[in-house]
Parts: C-alpha cells; sequence; structure tokens
C-alpha cells in the first residue's frame, strides 16, 4: 500500500489543540528567521480526500482526472493516486512526476493541445493511450506517432461568461467535431469520449 514519510514529502499532520493557523505561523517564523526565502504553501490534504469522497459518492461511475498543472506537488499527486485518480498531464515532465509516484499509464491522459511529436512518442513509449484532440493537425500528429492512442475530442464550449474564454483557442466546433470524427475514421483511429 502506498504510504506517506516525512522524509519524502516536507509536512505535519496537525496535533489535537493545533490549527493550520498555527502551523503557518510557525512555518513563517522559521522562513523569517533563515537566510532561506523560498516560497512555501500550505495545503489540507484532508480537505482533498473529503472532496475525492464526496466526487465518488456523487458519481461513482466517473473517474475525475487531476491536472497536474494546477499544482504538481507529490503530496496532492500521491494522495490523488491512492484514492484512485486520473491524471491529465500536459507534458513529459508530467507524465514522469505521475508515473514516478506508481501511477499506471491506463490513469493518464495526455492532454496538452499542442504536442510535440517527442512527447507524443514518449508518452506512446511509457504505455500513455489516451490523449485529447481538436484539430486536424493534432488527429495527424497523434496518427503518425502513436498507433494504439485512444483519443478524446476536445469540444468548444459556450465559455461567454467566463473569466478565462479557453474555447477562443481551443476545442472543437460541432461542425469540425464531425469533420474531425470522420478524419479519424479514416486514419482508424480510436476515438474514446468528448472532453
Amino acid at each position: 500500500m502506498n504510504t506517506f514519510s516525512n522524509e519524502e514529502f516536507d509536512f505535519s499532520f496537525l496535533e489535537e489543540g493545533f490549527t493550520a493557523r498555527d502551523v503557518l505561523e510557525q512555518k513563517i517564523n522559521e522562513v523569517s528567521l533563515s537566510d532561506d526565502k523560498d516560497a512555501f504553501y500550505v495545503a489540507d490534504l484532508g480537505d482533498i480526500v473529503k472532496k475525492h469522497v464526496r466526487w465518488f459518492k456523487a458519481l461513482p461511475r466517473v473517474t475525475p482526472f487531476y491536472a497536474v498543472k494546477c499544482n504538481d506537488s507529490k503530496a496532492i499527486v500521491k494522495t490523488l493516486s491512492i484514492l484512485g485518480a486520473g491524471f491529465d498531464c500536459a507534458s513529459k515532465t508530467e507524465i514522469q512526476l505521475v508515473q514516478s509516484i506508481g501511477v499506471p499509464p491506463e490513469r493518464i491522459i495526455y492532454a496538452n493541445p499542442c504536442k510535440q511529436v517527442s512527447q507524443i512518442k514518449y508518452a506512446a513509449n511509457s504505455g500513455v493511450e489516451k490523449m485529447t484532440f481538436d484539430s486536424e493537425v493534432e488527429l495527424m500528429k497523434v496518427a503518425r506517432n502513436h498507433p494504439n492512442a485512444k483519443l478524446v475530442l476536445r469540444i468548444a464550449t459556450d465559455d461567454s461568461k467566463a473569466v478565462c474564454r479557453l474555447s477562443v483557442k481551443f476545442g472543437a466546433t460541432l461542425k469540425t467535431s464531425r469533420i474531425l470524427l470522420e478524419r479519424a475514421k479514416e486514419l482508424n483511429v480510436e476515438i474514446i469520449g468528448v472532453r
């Protein structure tokens, strides 16, 4: 079974009578007294566990895929791995990180919207089959460099009220989706879903 150790990660368990604020103030005091002024953050791994359990109770047949680019802390990635989450990786480095923790390739999706050929080949050699695409260029790159890929079509959504409108740059429209799916069929590329 996967376990945590203080040697592997820099973390503390809250002892009875102490709060996260107490730990944070202690860390701030330690850093202020030191010449080493590196940034740090505080995360509640228990909150991650609670939210994952809530997700699993509400959607037991849907496996969440955590976007590693949000926070690649090994403690967070390992916590989610132990809970059975999948991982949305945008680079070779992120794939290496999650696999170094023991995540099997079946629980990884290589989801960079503009993949480098070398990283597609790396994913293929690492056993990562799930990948996203939203253009013919990406479809062709994957078809040429990863014959066993299982693709997920990234679709454009109405994000007109979002602060960061990603559908302006990413995602296939309804019309483009049909063309891409037909092209994938011609290329004998397996499509396993939409995103």
